[in-house]
């Protein structure tokens, strides 16, 4: 027979883990609750798990609350995705293009339940997500969490979050859909509560490019 104290720390381990998994969440909202916006360094790797193939791209990313974000990519190409909360535009210079939303939901929004509404201010990641520990182990020197939504996404399946534990600030997030595909994005050099100025979540279409509007996805409103 087990000692009574081994039976003890055992049933309560689960507990105590799954208290400090539940104080990191809280951390991490209430930390977006307290910024107004962010920018930073970023980068983000796609990777093709039936491919084996893994394209990367970076540039800077700026968000303001609510709903505003502007994704400036440099390398491998300049590629400019900007959106003011209600319309959306993804500009590529070498095609002379640029597709247009005029939803706040759909493939150029910020999709209902993504978890860079978290990062925009938009909701929660609590009532969109349920959360688990993870084995993935850190790659920015944080703790990763592993995300399960609520509700189906074509997009993701699950998500992993890595945060840097005595704050909460996100320094990853990892998209996983059903076949295994990732797509990460690293954030370094974040820098809040800039008071960024609205003008950087304004685009005007230049001249001679080609509008592709891009229409709502179903059930949006």
């Amino acid at each position: 027979m087990r000692p009574l104290v081994l039976v003890l720390l055992s049933a309560s381990a689960p507990a105590a883990a799954s208290q400090d998994l539940a104080a990191l969440v809280a951390k991490v909202e209430r930390h977006y609750d307290s910024i107004k916006d962010f920018e930073a360094e970023f980068t983000q790797r796609y990777e093709r798990r039936f491919l084996h193939k893994t394209i990367e791209e970076s540039g800077r990313v700026s968000v303001k609350k609510p709903g505003r974000m502007r994704w400036e990519y440099r390398r491998p190409e300049e590629k400019l995705f900007v959106t003011d909360g209600s319309s959306s535009y993804f500009y590529i210079p070498a095609e002379n293009q640029v597709m247009v939303s005029h939803h706040p939901e759909g493939p150029m929004g910020l999709e209902k339940g993504s978890p860079f509404e978290l990062l925009a201010g938009e909701s929660r990641v609590t009532e969109s997500f349920s959360f688990f520990s993870s084995e993935t182990p850190p790659t920015e020197g944080g703790v990763v969490l592993r995300a399960v939504p609520h509700t189906h996404h074509e997009e993701f399946e699950t998500v992993e979050l890595e945060v840097r534990p005595d704050d909460g600030t996100v320094l990853r997030v990892v998209l996983i859909d059903s076949q295994g595909n990732r797509t990460d994005f690293t954030f370094r050099e974040i820098r809040e509560n800039l008071d960024i100025p609205e003008s950087q979540f304004r685009f005007t279409v230049p001249s001679g490019v080609e509008v592709v509007v891009v229409q709502a996805p179903q059930g949006a409103p």
